[in-house]
């Protein structure tokens, strides 16, 4: 196998790869052949050894779903017509229900500025 040498680094790029070494649990020449590697295939070197090995193990899983995909998915499943009339129902009874200044939504804010209110004023 060949071997290189690169001269002339600067100390925050060597210290970046050391610390980017100890994330993924192995010695920084090991990382550094990993990244050369990865990125000689053309591989995405962004992400780190042990999310490529996990990658790998669990195949190409994506722990999220963008705006478009869930827009797509609910122009291709429309609601039926039960859930519209459900729907409908649930807000005719809550347009329904009378405004009552007693049970009025109770706002966490204000709850959070009342002690800092009686402690400014002075008060008990």
């Amino acid at each position: 196998m060949a071997a290189i040498t690169i001269r002339n680094l600067p100390d925050d790029v060597v210290e970046t790869l050391k610390v980017r070494a100890r994330r993924n649990g192995r010695s920084m020449e090991s990382d550094v052949r990993e990244l050369l590697t990865r990125l000689a295939a053309d591989e995405s070197p962004d992400t780190s050894g042990l999310e490529h090995a996990l990658a790998q193990r669990l195949g190409a899983r994506r722990w999220y779903t963008t705006g478009d995909e869930v827009a797509t998915r609910i122009a291709a499943n429309p609601p039926a017509d039960e859930d519209l009339r459900v729907a409908a129902e649930w807000l005719t009874e809550h347009n329904a229900r009378p405004y009552d200044e007693a049970d009025a939504w109770d706002d966490p804010w204000e709850r959070t500025e009342q002690p800092r209110a009686a402690r400014e004023g002075g008060g008990a």
